[in-house]
């Protein structure tokens, strides 16, 4: 696609506001659009945090280039400037200034060196032509093709829902598969792939993560107590320790052995993965509402494998203990990641069900 909605949306928002300022008789009308240049950048979310620091960075910026000037004019230029910028940059850090405190420092230089003369006009005109950029800039985003952080990023826990769903199938079908001599070059390339799959999901866990700031300038004030931010938080959590379990999982070598009781653990443990699969697909089916209702959860109890439920049976057969060690060890290992994952999902379902529960 050439050109895609959000840039599309920018040019036309810069575009009109740059028009506006021109017909205007306020004058400086340019710096409406290059507000909104800055501030329409991501998502609603990210926009209001951005439009927030421009802001504060902008008054914080001319109230130290008034006391400034007035009380250091008298030194020479490069002392005086250096003196304000250097208490710009300490006032922004007291306000937890990110980047907004480079708009302040713009705004120091600017009107000690250009508007020295007009200071009284330029400061107050330059903050109420900042202030209609950001809200033009946030009222687009908001109206015209939304661009929303909580929507974004449900879509986004939707598709990495699946993702990891596919990778857990991949594991089962690893322990169903027949015992059966591979190529060294077939099974490096199933390696790669598989790493592949667990460096992508953890690249998609780590996107959900960044984007939590903007859903939380979102969502409001106190964006803790909203039972979407709290939703999001929870499946990060859960999707984090399942991602942890097919990288285990992956790492952990698998040699079938027909007609032993190991035959009947990978059995087991391939049926609880596609089960812990099947579950996360009705997680996805749960996310399809729309953001501003809470998703409720599944309804039906989490279905585990009859295999899985008569595992003691399999771990007290008294062939096992014919088994190399090393062997033991790693079906150990496999069995205790498969409770992770199960323990994962019934604790996060438990924690969901309870976002929906009145505060005692």
């Amino acid at each position: 696609m050439l050109i895609r909605r959000s840039e599309l949306r920018l040019a036309l928002t810069a575009g009109l506001m740059n028009g506006f300022g021109a017909l205007a008789p306020v004058a400086y009308g340019f710096y409406a659009p290059l507000a909104v240049l800055v501030v329409c950048t991501g998502t609603y979310g990210g926009s209001i945090g951005l439009g927030r620091q421009r802001l504060l960075g902008s008054v914080a910026g001319a109230v130290v280039l008034v006391v400034s000037y007035t009380g250091l004019s008298h030194l020479p230029l490069p002392l005086g400037l250096s003196l304000a910028l250097v208490a710009m940059r300490l006032l922004g850090a007291a306000l937890g200034l990110e980047v907004g405190y480079k708009v302040g420092s713009n705004i120091i230089v600017m009107g000690w060196l250009v508007h020295d003369g007009e200071l009284g006009i330029w400061v107050p005109v330059r903050l109420f032509w900042t202030v209609v950029g950001i809200l033009v800039a946030l009222l687009s985003l908001r109206l015209f093709w939304p661009d929303l952080a909580v929507e974004g990023n449900r879509q986004r826990l939707r598709k990495f829902l699946a993702e990891l769903g596919l990778a857990l199938i991949h594991q089962a079908d690893r322990l169903d598969a027949p015992a059966a001599p591979v190529a060294p070059g077939a099974m490096a390339a199933t390696q790669w792939l598989e790493l592949q799959t667990a460096q992508g999901l953890r690249r998609q866990l780590v996107a959900l993560r960044e984007a939590m700031p903007a859903v939380a300038d979102e969502l409001g004030n106190n964006p803790t107590s909203h039972s979407t931010y709290r939703l999001f938080q929870l499946l990060n959590g859960a999707g984090s320790q399942l991602v942890g379990v097919v990288d285990g999982l992956r790492l952990l070598e698998h040699t079938p052995s027909e007609r032993s009781p190991l035959e009947g653990l990978h059995g087991a443990q391939a049926e609880l993965l596609r089960a812990v699969a099947a579950r996360l697909e009705q997680w996805n089916h749960c996310l399809e509402v729309p953001h501003r209702h809470r998703p409720a959860p599944p309804t039906l109890p989490l279905a585990t494998s009859p295999g899985w439920g008569n595992l003691e049976r399999w771990l007290h057969d008294p062939d096992l203990d014919g088994f190399e060690l090393i062997r033991l060890q790693r079906n150990a290992s496999r069995l205790m990641l498969c409770g992770q994952a199960l323990r994962s999902l019934e604790q996060a379902e438990h924690s969901w069900r309870a976002l929906g529960e009145p505060p005692r």
